[in-house]
């Protein structure tokens, strides 16, 4: 079971996310504050973290950098909502947070569970990777 930290201000958007979340077997966690996301995330492990650009205290890609730039967060798959489909909100959390993956509102529980079982996919090969640099190094 995966356990996912959703960080959305809208109370119906969350609960959307939740109860779907939930039907496909993992394990939700949620906030409305991305200053509670940054807490939780150094105290519980999360296998991914769905945040909204636009949060109340502070803004989603303040959020995806604290968790990038912690090595022990780092490995942690990102999915940005946004409603701003512009292309300088990509470039910006591309280049400056470290975004893995952005989704536009509204979003269709079709492109969540793409989105979710690519970044499980994507996760699961570095940890490969790694595993297997890692080996190569020391035999």
């Amino acid at each position: 079971m995966s356990k996912i930290l959703v960080v959305e201000d809208e109370e119906s958007i969350t609960e959307l996310l939740k109860l779907y979340l939930e039907s496909e077997g993992h394990l939700v966690v949620t906030t409305d504050k991305g200053k509670t996301a940054i807490e939780w995330i150094k105290e519980i492990h999360v296998d991914l973290a769905i945040v909204d650009l636009g949060l109340p205290d502070i803004s989603g890609f303040e959020v995806c950098r604290s968790i990038k730039d912690n090595p022990k967060t780092r490995s942690i798959p990102i999915i940005i909502l946004t409603g701003n489909t512009s292309n300088n909100a990509k470039i910006e959390g591309n280049m400056e947070a470290n975004a893995d993956l952005f989704l536009n509102k509204p979003i269709s529980m079709d492109d969540l569970k793409k989105a979710v079982t690519m970044m499980f996919e994507k996760a699961a090969k570095k940890k490969l990777l790694l595993r297997n640099s890692l080996r190569t190094r020391f035999d």
